[in-house]
């Protein structure tokens, strides 16, 4: 594997991208999902879950952290004034 530095990236999409080619197969990736709650399109990557988190494997009842879970970053949650850190 090539071993990247922050320079090689121009932006924080890109190093997104690099994070979910790394972890494909073995880890989910968990976005900001801000626009379902009526806020701006975020899409930052908050959590990557790796898979050998689960024990026992996940089964029907069992709840799993995947990119479809309505997850917030933390300037986000404020933002939409579903997080308050003054308390």
């Amino acid at each position: 594997m090539i071993k990247k530095k922050t320079r090689d990236f121009a932006n924080v999409d890109e190093v997104a991208e690099h994070v979910e080619r790394l972890v494909e197969g073995w880890a989910s990736v968990i976005r900001c999902k801000a626009a379902q709650y009526g806020g701006a399109a975020c899409d930052r990557i908050i959590m990557v879950v790796f898979l050998d988190f689960y024990q026992p494997p996940p089964e029907g009842s069992y709840c799993v952290w995947d990119s479809t879970r309505p997850m917030l970053c933390e300037d986000c949650a404020i933002d939409l004034r579903l997080l308050d850190l003054d308390q």
